[in-house]
């Protein structure tokens, strides 16, 4: 299996590698990620990441805890 999307955390400055998928996996990695972030709260960032170039591809935040794609203006945050 190639890995192809990285799911991370944010909670103090820097992010860190939670689980790694494959784009068949992505949505049920969102779904899943979307649950622990609300339980965790607004203290955690999350984000998904292609694995081999590092762009992001959405990120998971506070209030909604929902995916959103990553604004256009450039930056590390939603």
């Amino acid at each position: 299996m190639s890995d192809l999307f990285t799911l991370q955390v944010n909670d103090s400055g820097a992010w860190r590698n939670v689980v790694k998928g494959t784009k068949e996996q992505m949505q049920e990695i969102e779904h899943h990620a979307s649950v622990i972030a609300a339980i965790a709260g607004k203290r955690y960032k999350w984000r998904i990441i292609r694995t081999a170039l590092g762009d992001v591809i959405g990120y998971c935040t506070a209030p909604g805890f929902v995916w959103v794609p990553p604004k256009k203006t450039g930056g590390d945050a939603p």
